[in-house]
């Protein structure tokens, strides 16, 4: 039998604290470079010009595929949460 590492507490605990760190990432992004003026659950302009010139959701899986590259490069926690950050955003744009 394999034992355990966390309880299952331990493990909604990581998850609530890595999701947290995910949407202050979306957040903060699109907060900085103004696509959005509330939060990334919030109307995203840049998202709405990308589907309006059919090129969403190619961006999203190669900035995905182009973080997951560099993460072989040089692992770094950032680009995990940036990796789950634009799968994110690409699947509340498929909901």
């Amino acid at each position: 039998m394999i034992e355990a590492k966390y309880s299952v507490e331990e493990v909604g605990s990581i998850c609530d604290e890595f999701l947290a760190l995910v949407k202050e990432s979306v957040d903060a992004k699109a907060r900085e470079k103004n696509y959005t003026q509330t939060d990334a659950d919030g109307k995203n302009q840049l998202i709405e010009v990308g589907t309006l010139l059919s090129f969403e959701p190619q961006h999203g899986i190669g900035e995905i595929v182009y973080k997951c590259a560099e993460y072989l490069k040089n692992p770094r926690e950032v680009l995990l949460i940036k990796i789950a950050g634009w799968a994110y955003i690409l699947w509340r744009r498929g909901r």
